[in-house]
């Protein structure tokens, strides 16, 4: 579908990968993969199909600019080595943090350090970098102080979706048997083990994993709907007739841990787990929901700076958002564009109460479509556009 989009005056150069699944074929390669290697496979199958290419492409075509987008990480690192060789600018299109990711802890602090040092090599010959997020941006300019500030820019990611024409997001009370629908859609990103081996002390750990590190903690427990199961737990304590009334959809790949969550706090009857849908079945059940769920990660001493594309889908079904989200862009998303209300996934009680008053008094919101605005692929192509000139010109 997105190759519908490209203009068919543009060169498409496909340059392929050598076979990635044998650098873990074996466990001795599994091993020597985890722990002897800085970066993503993708580098190491890519680069001399590459480089056999590339001084050809750039002399047929003499190209003004590169722009490179990532993850994948090993991207960064040729497009500088083309940017440094053949002396074109690079943009440097960055989607995630890079050496500060950390749903899971690297090898060691070493590892941190050469992911650290290869960011910043990129950034440095980069004569720009778009980030996505102004949390993420904030991240890349205090991992690299020496760095200008001027080069980090923020267009966040667009929206081909239309802004919804009825600017009001509402939820009626329903009548006495009527079941509440609540869902959520995509996948959660939460892995108890990885969590485990983030927040268990080095001390407590076994063998190799005592020298593994982690730059920033993330608690991905927060992305799993724990909080609201949790919540919703503790209102049917106080409310037991509500137990029958509601009902959780879950729209995309189930996790073993769920069924776990589900039976912790008893709610077993009341979640429902669709697997994988089309966008188009995904489109139509979100419209039959009377709520839609959000989480977030709760990132350590910091604001989370993820900013999910599930919102946008959001939008067009013109339903509620419940936010159970910490501090960060994903919280400034809903409060801002008035698409949901915020709850605090460690304030269980006061969402007790704040759930139990929505559901019982019904939600009138106002879309804010000026603030939305900024989320439009008009807006920031045209940043873009900018950004690309400004870097060609000073060439």
């Amino acid at each position: 579908d997105l190759m519908k989009l490209v203009d068919p005056e543009v060169t498409i150069i496909r340059i392929p990968l050598d076979d990635i699944s044998s650098f873990t074929s074996t466990r001795i390669r599994k091993v020597k993969n985890v722990y002897f290697n800085t970066t993503d496979n993708f580098l190491k199958a890519w680069r001399n199909n590459f480089f056999k290419e590339i001084p050809g492409i750039i002399e047929k075509y003499d190209p003004k600019l590169i722009i490179t987008t990532c993850p994948p990480y090993s991207s960064a690192i040729l497009g500088a080595e083309v940017s440094r060789k053949f002396d074109i600018p690079l943009i440097l299109d960055m989607r995630d943090a890079w050496s500060k990711l950390s749903m899971g802890p690297v090898g060691s602090y070493f590892h941190y350090w050469f992911k650290k040092k290869a960011e910043f090599s990129a950034f440095k010959q980069a004569s720009a970098i778009i980030t996505v997020t102004p949390q993420l941006k904030e991240i890349f300019i205090r991992t690299h102080p020496s760095l200008s500030k001027d080069k980090f820019h923020l267009i966040y990611n667009a929206s081909n979706y239309p802004i919804p024409e009825n600017k009001k997001v509402e939820y009626n009370a329903k009548q006495k048997d009527d079941v509440i629908n609540i869902g959520y859609t995509g996948y959660f990103y939460y892995d108890p083990k990885f969590r485990d081996l983030v927040f268990k002390p080095w001390f407590k750990k076994r063998g190799h994993r005592m020298l593994q590190y982690t730059p920033i903690k993330e608690d991905w427990l927060y992305r799993s709907p724990y909080f609201f199961f949790k919540t919703l737990s503790k209102l049917f304590e106080k409310r037991s007739d509500l137990k029958n009334k509601i009902r959780f959809h879950h729209i995309g790949q189930t996790p073993d841990w769920i069924h776990k969550m589900i039976e912790q706090f008893n709610l077993k009857e009341n979640v429902i787990l669709h697997g994988y849908q089309s966008q188009q079945n995904v489109l139509q059940l979100e419209k039959q929901f009377d709520f839609l769920l959000s989480t977030s990660e709760k990132v350590i001493g910091n604001d989370h700076y993820c900013l999910p594309s599930k919102l946008f889908t959001y939008l067009i079904s013109n339903k509620p958002v419940l936010g159970f989200v910490t501090n960060g862009v994903q919280k400034d998303f809903l409060v801002n564009s008035g698409m949901g209300i915020v709850l605090d996934p460690d304030q269980t009680d006061e969402n007790v109460k704040i759930l139990e008053k929505v559901l019982e008094n019904g939600l009138k919101m106002e879309i804010n479509t000026e603030y939305l605005q900024e989320f439009s692929s008009e807006k920031s192509t045209q940043k873009l556009l900018e950004i690309v000139h400004k870097t060609v010109s000073a060439k």
